[in-house]
């Protein structure tokens, strides 16, 4: 016995040293570099390559098939899957399989005595004693339960999870819908950002030019400092300003890059680009069509019906609480005592049991299962009347869109008219340098807000069939609606890359403002052809500076510029 009990004791102590040694193991640095080695080629593995220009078509289906958060998405729809399955095992009855081995270190040895008017006799001196089992005992069995009104439960609680899988299905959908928006909204953007940021890094070094040629006049005492500091606060101004936009234009590419699932700082070409003139698409559905459609297809409207539905459901469930359990039980046993006749046997029964407070709480099961169906067509409502009211919305904004592009296009228009007129005249003293330096960024922006302003007509136009839940039906109409030019026209500030330009659209004259001399090259040296007469109009081909000196090309030669005054005519 005392044995026994040393044993016992010694085996305790070993589990309670064992389970406090245990400490915890941070990761160990070698461990972490092989998992970000791992990461990161399953990240770069993880989309096909890129081998052309990106479409919005391709941009959507990559964002879709590669983008992460979507794969998320679609595994919690599997897992939702898979949980069916676990309560469809629910409804099924109970089967356990048990072995058990038991030893002592004596016989359980009993002995008896009568009972007599309530009282035991007392045992004798010499009690006799009686073994009914071994020291060493195995006992197996094998058991059968199913309580009826657990597998009514499990089958209500079944169909609610179906509908809940429904529900992140729709869910699925609607995480889809936003991240396809998104990609529609980033790659317009982009569009806008590639062409852009080509411009300004050579703006940002003519203001900078500006700026040094600035401070050596200041230096040199041609001008005030009150003339040169102003000066360079307006450029610096200019400068800060550029900076500014190429900020914010470099984040668009990034943003898209994530979107389509690519490792950060892949390289990749959209074959969109930007243009002055756009075909913009249009909506030919009447709005009551596309609410109709809206209520069908939109997922927020499917997942509250799915609630509704599970909701009724409570119903069922309310009324099996209050009715009594019935339980089926079978089994095979096996003992293996010397002491038993019959060492296996079957055995089988069923009861019932009834908790009678269900009964009293049955009307308040009921109440709340109707309250709770009741909320949900109420929430079903709400959700239809927003629904309805962001349909509505999509086709004010995606009208105003439409209505801002044009204003956009106009403004652009002007701006670029601006442009080449101070381009034309300008003469690089300060003071015309400096307008000359303002308006050209006042064109990098107006063409800013006029491919956002496009930008923003296509996310108008996307939001529309966000809104109707259809977005197969967009893509279909995307392809539909896809931008053909219809003749050929010059491609967005080409003057904004060109020290020297012919006006494709404008035709530049010049009057002499007294008797000019027409040199065969733009110097005061060069051979005088002949002598061009005062108020003569002649058509200017293109201006150069040389030094301080302005030259016109004509037809015959090079006059100063200085001595004439400049007329821009629109060519029809």
């Amino acid at each position: 016995m005392r044995r026994s009990k040393t044993i016992l004791l010694s085996l305790s102590a070993a589990v309670f040293i064992t389970g406090c040694s245990i400490k915890p193991e941070p990761l160990l640095p070698k461990d972490i570099k092989s998992s970000v080695k791992k990461d990161l080629q399953l990240l770069s593995n993880i989309v096909k390559p890129i081998t052309k220009a990106i479409t919005l078509e391709e941009a959507i289906d990559r964002a879709v098939n590669n983008n992460i958060r979507n794969r998320v998405q679609k595994m919690e729809s599997a897992l939702a899957y898979k949980q069916i399955d676990m309560v469809y095992y629910d409804m099924l009855p109970s089967l356990a399989a048990n072995a058990g081995y038991s030893v002592r270190d004596n016989y359980a040895a009993s002995a008896s005595t009568s009972f007599t008017n309530g009282q035991p006799d007392q045992i004798s001196g010499t009690p006799s004693y009686s073994v009914s089992q071994d020291k060493e005992r195995t006992t197996t069995d094998v058991s059968f339960n199913w309580n009826i009104l657990d597998f009514g439960l499990s089958y209500v609680r079944a169909k609610q999870q179906s509908d809940k899988y429904l529900m992140a299905k729709e869910n699925e959908k609607k995480v889809t819908q936003n991240i396809i928006q998104e990609v529609r909204r980033t790659y317009y953007q982009t569009v806008s950002a590639d062409a852009l940021l080509k411009r300004i890094v050579p703006m940002k070094d003519e203001v900078k030019d500006a700026l040094v040629q600035s401070r050596k006049v200041k230096l040199q005492r041609v001008s005030s400092p009150m003339e040169a500091l102003s000066y360079q606060r307006e450029l610096l101004e200019v400068l800060r300003s550029l900076q500014s936009l190429e900020r914010n234009l470099m984040n668009a590419k990034l943003e898209l890059s994530e979107l389509m699932g690519l490792k950060p700082g892949t390289k990749f070409e959209l074959s969109e680009k930007v243009r002055k003139n756009y075909d913009l698409p249009e909506i030919k559905m009447a709005l009551e069509d596309m609410e109709k459609v809206a209520l069908e297809n939109r997922p927020e409207v499917l997942e509250s019906r799915y609630k509704e539905r599970i909701s009724s459901k409570e119903t069922t469930t309310a009324i099996l609480k209050m009715l009594p359990g019935i339980n089926l039980n079978a089994g095979i046993n096996y003992n293996d005592s010397d002491y038993l006749l019959n060492n296996d046997w079957a055995s089988y029964g069923a009861s019932v049991s009834w908790n009678l407070i269900n009964i009293f709480k049955g009307n308040t099961y009921n109440k709340i299962a109707k309250t709770q169906i009741e909320l949900a067509k109420e929430q079903k409502l709400a959700v239809s009347m927003a629904v309805l009211s962001q349909v509505h919305l999509s086709i004010v904004n995606f009208k105003q869109a439409k209505k801002e592009y044009e204003l956009s296009k106009e403004y652009l228009d002007v701006a670029e008219e601006i442009f080449n007129l101070t381009e034309v005249g300008n003469d690089l003293n300060m003071n015309s340098r400096l307008v000359f330096i303002k308006e050209k960024l006042n064109y990098i922006l107006s063409t800013l807000r006029h491919s956002s302003s496009y930008a923003n007509v296509q996310n108008s136009y996307g939001r529309i069939f966000a809104s109707l839940g259809t977005y197969s039906d967009m893509k279909k109409e995307e392809v539909k609606a896809k931008k053909v030019e219809k003749k050929l026209v010059k491609k967005i500030m080409p003057a904004v890359e060109k020290k020297e330009m012919k006006s494709p659209t404008f035709k530049t004259y010049g009057i002499a403002t007294s008797n000019l001399n027409v040199r065969a090259e733009a110097s005061l040296d060069s051979e005088v052809k002949y002598v061009l007469e005062k108020n003569k109009k002649v058509e200017i081909l293109k201006t150069i500076s040389i030094k301080n000196d302005v030259w016109s090309k004509i037809e015959d030669g090079y006059v100063s510029s200085t001595f004439l005054e400049i007329q821009t005519t629109e060519v029809k």
